[in-house]
């Protein structure tokens, strides 16, 4: 199996496009999310967060999901694919 990463801002409902060289349709994935502080660093906070959809695609992911906090947080999407 592999993997990819992307720190993002969001709030609320997101779209995220995360780039993959080699990545097919024909690919299966799965993705989560965590809160990171400004090094990068999990933590545990206080905002809940769902993944909604992780679609392959030629060369990239599209992750949909939504972060249940105001303002936006720091996140890191996480995709695991084979």
């Amino acid at each position: 199996m592999a993997s990819v990463q992307k720190v993002i801002t969001a709030s609320r409902i997101f779209t995220e496009s995360i780039d993959r060289t080699g990545v097919t349709p024909g690919n299966s994935a799965v993705a989560a999310l965590t809160e990171v502080d400004r090094n990068g660093t999990p933590f545990q906070g206080d905002a809940t967060m769902k993944v909604y959809n992780v679609v392959p695609l030629n060369n990239r992911f599209i992750v949909r999901g939504e972060v249940d906090w105001e303002p936006a947080i720091r996140i890191r999407i996480t995709v695991i694919f084979e």
